[in-house]
């Protein structure tokens, strides 16, 4: 519930805020005030509201009084109008119950008021006589006997012809009958077709509904309802490449339409790529355009993209033309992308630890030919520790295990093998581990098991100090998924011997309580598991 409202003068005194103003406060009717006075009563005397948050009491104003209407009249108008109004929620007033039926007097007595007042409330030092004068009061609900807080003078802005002239609705511009949009939107017309709204295609284009009903067409018409709204796209092509509604008609254009339609858009749009490559709406249509277009006007494409490679690389909207045109154009006609990351021996790791650049790198290894993909790798196996420790870089090294030869995933194997704990233990190293268990022969998974067997002197074995490890044990679980029987043998005779202290820690649990539901029969068939069930 609501405490009274005073207005605050930024001047001199604090004037006490009106009816009006405190409906604005109270229910959001700026709008309606607005509308009934022209302009709001707090921009006409440059206050704000404040709460009255002591509940102190209110000061005199010499305006009219509005005292007694509040503590004899004010309940019949609601539940919340004495509040609404200014009256503190403390006045004794505010628990009586005035029939409903007493409500006309009140009524049409400020109905009488407020047909007589102007805008003279906009002179400070108007004063106007009383607005309520009651010459017939209600004895039964009188609360003259009873203290209560001296109720405010408020003055009221008034331009309506009643008293609730001011909770009307505001009045809403009538659309034009010949606006085929709003009317579409409304109601939506089956029959409609593209060549029906010539010369309303870029309005419809830039509206949501508008955009959907283009699109939707154009997937299922003939060549001669595109043919009917094409001029128009093109025309505007510019403007609706970048638009959030517009760019699918363009891109629609250039999934369902022909060579024709092709060349003029591309045309249309050419001189500004270098701009919509960075744009978050223009660079899906040059991507949609790099997927659709035959080979020239790729190639045309790729010549103003060219100009700005480097930013593309690293951009958030830009990358993804550079991916999408490694993906869809001939390898020849990208040697330029391939040369840009060569051009300097810390470009490619520049590009792999970043977190766009590492996507080019990663189509690269995807769609390029070998002749192309083999300086890219060498250059990844020179800062291999770098890379694969890092949060963008793993994935590079993971697409080196995919897609690179034999000869570089067992390069990366030894790598790994020989500092399994150091990359196991890293949360980014290892996943690439993981992706070596995956994809790797089975000399590369016995190259990693026997470095997991293996005991440093004065050390546990390694594969039980990896299943203590947040990161490490789940490449400890991935081992004993991925590897053959034989070396999962060779693994769980490494782990019998200190499962005790296993059990002690988090992660050795998970995994051991994994091995029991899966190896529980084998271990006591084979190696006397069971001796050691009372320890569990």
């Amino acid at each position: 519930m609501s405490r009274p409202i005073s207005i605050a003068n930024t001047q001199k005194s604090e004037p006490v805020a009106s009816p009006t103003e405190s409906l604005v406060k109270s229910i959001g009717a700026q709008q309606i005030v607005d509308s009934v006075c022209g302009s709001s009563p707090l921009k006409s005397y440059g206050r704000h509201i404040s709460n009255n948050v002591r509940n102190e009491l209110l000061p005199n104003t010499p305006e009219f009084q509005f005292s007694t209407y509040m503590h004899q009249g004010g309940k019949v108008l609601g539940q919340n109008t004495l509040y609404m109004f200014g009256t503190p929620p403390s006045c004794a007033c505010a628990q009586e119950n005035i029939p409903i039926n007493n409500l006309s007097l009140h009524l049409n007595n400020m109905s009488l008021h407020l047909n007589s007042m102007n805008n003279n409330y906009l002179n400070p030092n108007w004063n106007a006589p009383s607005m309520f004068s009651l010459t017939s009061p209600l004895p039964s609900h009188s609360c003259t006997d009873i203290p209560i807080h001296q109720a405010p003078t408020l003055r009221v802005p008034v331009q309506c012809s009643s008293a609730t002239d001011i909770f009307s609705p505001p009045s809403r511009e009538s659309t034009s009958p010949d606006d085929l949009l709003s009317r579409y939107r409304s109601n939506p017309m089956k029959g409609l077709k593209l060549s029906d709204i010539r010369g309303q295609v870029i309005k419809f284009a830039k509206d949501q509904v508008g955009s959907r009903f283009i699109q939707q067409k154009l997937e299922f018409c003939d060549s001669k309802e595109k043919d009917a709204i094409f001029d128009e796209v093109v025309a505007h092509a510019p403007e609706l490449v970048d638009d959030i509604f517009g760019n699918y008609v363009v891109q629609k254009f250039f999934e369902y339409g022909e060579e024709k339609h092709w060349a003029r858009l591309v045309d249309a749009v050419v001189d500004r790529i270098p701009e919509y490559a960075f744009q978050m709406y223009a660079c899906r249509v040059l991507q949609k355009a790099l997927e659709k277009v035959s080979e020239p006007l790729q190639i045309k494409i790729l010549a103003r993209v060219r100009h700005v490679i480097h930013r593309c690389m690293k951009d958030q909207n830009g990358n993804h033309v550079i991916q999408k045109a490694i993906e869809k154009v001939s390898p020849p006609y990208v040697q330029f992308i391939v040369s840009t990351l060569l051009e300097n021996p810390d470009t490619i790791y520049d590009m792999s630890v970043d977190p766009y650049g590492c996507r080019v790198v990663q189509r690269c290894l995807e769609h390029c030919i070998p002749q192309q993909t083999r300086p890219v790798i060498e250059r990844i196996h020179e800062r291999f520790d770098d890379i694969a420790n890092n949060q963008y870089g793993n994935y590079v090294v993971q697409h080196v295990i995919l897609h690179g030869s034999d000869a570089d995933r067992m390069l990366i194997v030894n790598r790994v093998a020989d500092n399994l704990f150091e990359f196991s233990t890293h949360k980014y190293s290892s996943n690439v581990i993981e992706k070596c268990l995956e994809r790797g022969a089975i000399n590369h998974k016995a190259m990693l098991v026997r470095a997991a067997c293996s005991q440093p002197e004065g050390c546990m074995p390694i594969v039980v100090q990896m299943m203590k490890d947040q990161y490490a044990n789940y490449v400890v679980q991935k081992m004993f998924d991925q590897v053959t029987s034989d070396q999962r043998r060779e693994l769980i005779l490494t782990v019998r011997s200190h499962i005790p202290v296993l059990r002690q820690f988090p992660h050795g649990k998970h995994i051991l309580a994994k091995l029991d539901k899966y190896f529980q029969k084998q271990l006591v068939m084979n190696y006397g598991y069971s001796d050691m069930s009372g320890s569990h």
